[in-house]
């Protein structure tokens, strides 16, 4: 698949993943009292060696199932969607991109997933605020914050690949989630497993 190809698929992708991620019209504004009684949810680590990655979700006691399907119209590109919501206006996610075995941008140009970035940001409606270069796991990747234009749901978007797979690590939630302690916790807890070794270290041992 070409990377043209996968941008205009990603745009379509992406506007699924904000269906879900937007859950519902205008945030409702809770009172005082709700936010008072309302008590941190617990962190659950979790492996998905059959994935490649270890995350930890909150709220869940219970390894998410995944939600495996092929890409319309790019078979056999797969993607498989990771997802915990906590509460009515919070998600986390990691989504995987599957390629066949040697066609995934190995190691991804530099300008691959600023690309895949502005496809999300298109599906969801939304407007990157920041983005930036950023090491995951020695392994180069990217990160972005976004919001919708009334400031209301904001989200932090990382990437890194890993030999077949691209990893996209999703949090989103209220006004100043992107920035918050949750955000940082969700994708920190991200660690890969198993694949080639990055292209620095495997350069550095010849």
């Amino acid at each position: 698949m070409s990377i043209q190809r996968f941008f205009a698929l990603s745009a379509t992708v992406m506007a699924a993943l904000a269906a879900s991620i937007l859950l519902g019209p205008a945030l409702a504004e809770d009172s005082a009292d709700e936010q008072a009684v309302q008590q941190e949810p617990a962190w659950q680590e979790f492996h998905f060696p059959e994935r490649g990655f270890v995350a930890s979700f909150p709220g869940t006691t219970e390894k998410p199932n995944p939600e495996s399907t092929p890409v319309a119209g790019q078979n056999p590109l797969l993607q498989h969607d990771y997802k915990v919501k906590a509460g009515k206006d919070t998600v986390y996610w990691v989504v995987v991109f599957e390629y066949p075995e040697g066609r995934a941008p190995s190691p991804p140009k530099p300008d691959y997933f600023e690309k895949v970035v502005a496809a999300y940001a298109k599906g969801s409606n939304t407007k990157v605020r920041t983005k930036t270069s950023k090491t995951i796991n020695r392994r180069a990747g990217y990160e972005a914050r976004a919001e919708d234009s009334r400031g209301k749901l904001n989200h932090l978007i990382t990437l890194v690949a890993n030999g077949d797979r691209i990893y996209m690590i999703i949090s989103a939630g209220p006004k100043r989630h992107a920035r918050s302690e949750d955000a940082t916790r969700f994708r920190d807890s991200f660690r890969l497993l198993g694949g080639p070794p990055p292209p620095r270290t495997a350069s550095s041992s010849n």
